[in-house]
Parts: C-alpha cells; structure tokens; sequence
C-alpha cells in the first residue's frame, strides 16, 4: 500500500464529503496498491470500497490471487463470477482522480528510478543486437521477451523499419524488414508506472541524421523550460517555437508532443494553453518527432532539475545544450 497516496484520497473523500467512495479504473487501483486489478488490459476484474473500513470487491475466480499477489491483508467481498456488481456511486468513472496521482510519492519516485533504468537497460541491449535483416515483429519479440524478463510488462511497442519509419507516427510491427533504420517505442509498465522511452538505429540514411538532429533541438525547448511553476501550455509553446525554427512550422499537429506521465502513458498531455502548473515529484515524457525521426525519455521534476529515469548507461549519447540526450546508434557489432 502506498500510504501517501491513501492519504490524499482520504484528504479529498473529506473535501467533497463522501464519506465513501469506490476505486475502479486501473491507474487508480494501481496508485493505491501497487498491484493490478486487470488481467492485463481491459476492464477491472476488482475494485476497492473505500469507508470506514476498506473492502476488495472481486469475484470467486480471481479471488485466491488477488488477496495473494496483487492486494495482501484486505477484507475481501467475493462475489459470482456471473454477477459482479459494478462499483457504487460515488466512484472514479465519475469524479477524475488524475490531479491527486501527478505528484509522485518518494515510494513511488524510487520505484519509477528502478523501472526506467531497468527497462532502458534491457531493451536497449535488444535494440543494438537487432540486424538489418530482422523483421520487426522479430525485433517487437525480443523487447518484449527481455521486459518480460524482469517482470516489466511491455504495455505499447511501437517498431518502424526502413520502409515505414517516414510513414507512420505509430508503427505496430509488421512482417517487413528493419533496413537501415529503424526506431523503437517502448511503453513500459510495473506496479502501474509506466516509463516511455524511444530508441533509434541509423546505418547509413543521411536524412535520418539530419531529422534526428532536428527533433533533439525541438525535444531541447521542452527540457529547458520544464520547470517547477510553469504551466504545461508554456511547454508547449516553446515546442512550437523550436518546430519553426528547424523549418517544420506545422509537425506538431501531426502528433501529440507528450506531457506528464506516471500510472498512464501520459496523465496529462500537452495542449496550446494547457493550465496545469509543473510541480516538483512529477514525471515528465516529451516526444517531439518528424516523419523518419523521434526522441523520448522519461524524466522526474526534482528540486535538482530534470532526472531522467529511462538512461541506458550503455546506449551512445549526445551533448544537447548541455544535457546527455540518446544519440543514433549506429552498428559497431
């Protein structure tokens, strides 16, 4: 149980006078426990009543594993598998809880360190042991076998070869060849964390080069004006900005630019004007792109800056103003 976070809904249960309410959604339950209330994905095959008391609400199929692996030492209304009742009102389908999960506890700050370097860790060693002569779907495996293996699940793998890395922003693997270059998204998920993260190849295409070069200036307005006190929609505009000057004006509208991550991909994306003031303990993922090129990582708001949780000590950086940012890599097998 993450104690800090009990508190801040219990703190806004009295705000808003319930004196009880149900936890549903699985970014929710997750920032509560630290364990899953789904089978992966979908809907919750559980959900909290939290009162008085708090109470497990599951049904007799996945009872025994819930109160062993997912949520030990609560008391537990098993119901039929055939007549799960819905949770009650009030409940997290109609009140938002994502102001209250944007700061991350110190509990939750640490377990996010370990996923972020772990997870880079492991697929980036897949990434530079992947050949030309791969086929996506092989290279979609290996990332998923490796985060497997370290009981990450790989929530979103996003793998573009050569022939479809100009063509698309979200590349589902396909049965076709990486090529020259390629690029791997990785959404990373553990105790409901998730950590994104891109890494791309580049042997031998000359406007891979130069678009990536492109994409670290842009990525670099983000990183410099993401600081405790500004506003979300400031971010933006600085992105916007660093898009004109590269000479592509118009490429954010061609897909979202990130914003504040944590038990989602994204709990809050960046928006022209977006109020939400940056704070100290939150998680950041910016992914500014082009068509043939993306960089991402994701980075805590410390009060010493920008920490960036998903480093691979092992990848091929770059100075960029002054901050390690991932470069190309580009072979040397």
């Amino acid at each position: 149980m993450l104690h800090d976070h009990w508190r801040r809904l219990r703190a806004w249960m009295e705000t808003q006078g319930f004196s009880r309410f149900f936890v549903a959604r699985p970014e929710n339950f997750a920032w509560l426990t630290g364990g899953s209330n789904t089978l992966g994905f979908g809907e919750g095959v559980a959900y909290l009543e939290v009162g008085e008391e708090l109470v497990l609400h599951t049904t007799r199929i996945e009872h025994p594993r819930m109160v062993e692996e997912e949520v030990k030492g609560l008391p537990v209304k098993v119901h039929p598998w055939y007549a799960f009742p819905p949770p009650g009102s009030p409940n997290d389908y109609e009140h938002d809880l994502t102001p209250l999960r944007l700061v991350l506890s110190k509990e939750a700050q640490e377990a996010f360190r370990r996923l972020g370097r772990e997870a880079a860790e492991a697929a980036g060693e897949v990434v530079r042991a992947a050949r030309p002569t791969w086929k996506e779907w092989e290279l979609a495996g290996g990332l998923a076998e490796a985060l497997w293996s370290l009981g990450i699940r790989p929530q979103l793998l996003l793998v573009a070869g050569e022939e479809r890395l100009f063509r698309h922003r979200h590349p589902l693997p396909k049965d076709r060849p990486l090529g020259r270059s390629f690029m791997a998204v990785v959404c990373a998920e553990r105790g409901g964390l998730v950590a994104n993260f891109t890494r791309m190849v580049n042997l031998g295409d000359a406007e891979v080069e130069v678009r990536y070069k492109k994409v670290l200036e842009v990525e670099a307005a983000a990183l410099g004006t993401s600081r405790p006190g500004v506003r979300l929609g400031e971010v933006f505009a600085a992105l916007q900005g660093a898009y004109a000057r590269v000479g592509f004006p118009s490429a954010w509208e061609e897909h979202h630019q990130g914003g504040v991550g944590g038990y989602r991909s994204r709990e809050a994306i960046a928006v022209p004007g977006h109020p939400l003031v940056l704070a100290e303990g939150m998680a950041l993922a910016w992914n500014p792109s082009l068509p043939g090129a993306k960089v991402e990582d994701t980075f805590l708001l410390s009060g010493e800056g920008l920490v960036n949780l998903t480093e691979d000590s092992r990848w091929p950086t770059v100075r960029v103003e002054k901050r390690a940012r991932p470069d190309l890599w580009r072979g040397g097998w």
